[in-house]
């Protein structure tokens, strides 16, 4: 794909790869971000879905009035909020916690398909990172799309598929006897509350149609979420597993794919609805640290669903 970097005149824009992921340059997050210059990061934003920013000095009401020029800020509903922000969460880890256990994160997904009104995208503030380690993967939805057969493609766009957080946490939220995983990770019993209202959610169920088109670009997307995606509507257990599993290995082709390595100061806007995401657990003996903003998006569309209903 070609990026005209030219039409940027108050960011330095520079592409980590070929179909995902850019880093900006030339902006202090902290300071006055007026409409021309957010309007230059914003088609940053969709052009590469994942904008990287370094050495940024930021607090939770400034992470988070940044984050709400892309949209209504939004809480995850089973996140409890850090105490004076309502939409600021915290993902910790610390360095005692053993890389055997389970990471936030750890698997390639898409956040929040499940409701039927997914997140735009989110916000993620480094302020402590480890020395090695602990990097973020992102795929590109576009990308995985663009690069189907047309055969494949003409199938999916007809696909419905259906969405439930028990596809990750297990009906339980506590992973199913070891056949999920937790929702409540070890170190962060705190920050997540499992409750019979939790429950109920983990145990819903949502549709979304398998092939969606960007609200903002017109470009289309092949919308798989990772283990939130139990089941394709009309098909078999048999016959929705082996499609899923099929379109999730190509959907984060390596060619598909950047890599982000975390130092403090460093600052991710993703877009949730045509990505992928997973973080790495391999820095045990090291803490890591994050802020976490969401942004509230509207029903995914499709060929298969083409109503939309915004927020």
């Amino acid at each position: 794909m070609f990026y005209d970097l030219t039409k940027y005149r108050r960011i330095k824009v520079a592409p980590l790869t070929g179909y995902i992921g850019a880093e900006i340059g030339g902006v202090a997050l902290s300071g006055a971000v007026d409409d021309e210059l957010f309007a230059e990061i914003k088609t940053a934003f969709l052009d590469h879905h994942v904008i990287f920013f370094r050495e940024q000095t930021l607090d939770n009401a400034t992470l988070a009035a940044f984050a709400e020029r892309f949209g209504p800020l939004c809480l995850s509903p089973y996140a409890k909020p850090v105490p004076d922000h309502p939409f600021v969460t915290s993902l910790a880890r610390r360095a005692d916690i053993s890389s055997k256990e389970r990471n936030i994160g750890d698997r390639w997904h898409s956040d929040q398909s499940p409701r039927e009104c997914p997140s735009l995208g989110f916000a993620l503030y480094c302020l402590e990172a480890p020395d090695y380690g602990g990097d973020t993967l992102f795929a590109s939805l576009t990308a995985a799309y663009d690069y189907l057969s047309d055969g494949i493609k003409g199938m999916c766009e007809r696909l419905i598929a259906v969405h439930s957080p028990s596809g990750v946490f297990g009906r339980d939220g506590m992973g199913d006897g070891g056949t999920r995983k937790p929702l409540v990770h070890k170190g962060r019993e705190n920050d997540y509350r499992l409750d019979d209202e939790t429950l109920a959610i983990l145990r819903s169920e949502m549709e979304h149609p398998l092939v969606c088109v960007h609200p903002d670009t017109g470009r289309r997307y092949l919308y798989m979420t990772g283990d939130y995606m139990i089941r394709l509507k009309g098909m078999t257990d048999l016959e929705s597993r082996g499609l899923i599993e099929q379109l999730n290995r190509h959907a984060t082709r390596p060619e598909f794919t950047c890599r982000f390595r975390w130092r403090k100061g460093s600052l991710a806007i993703l877009d949730n609805r045509c990505t992928q995401h997973y973080a790495v657990n391999d820095y045990e003996g090291f803490g890591r640290s994050m802020m976490r903003v969401e942004m509230a998006g509207g029903r995914p569309i499709g060929p298969a669903m083409p109503r939309r209903e915004v927020l």
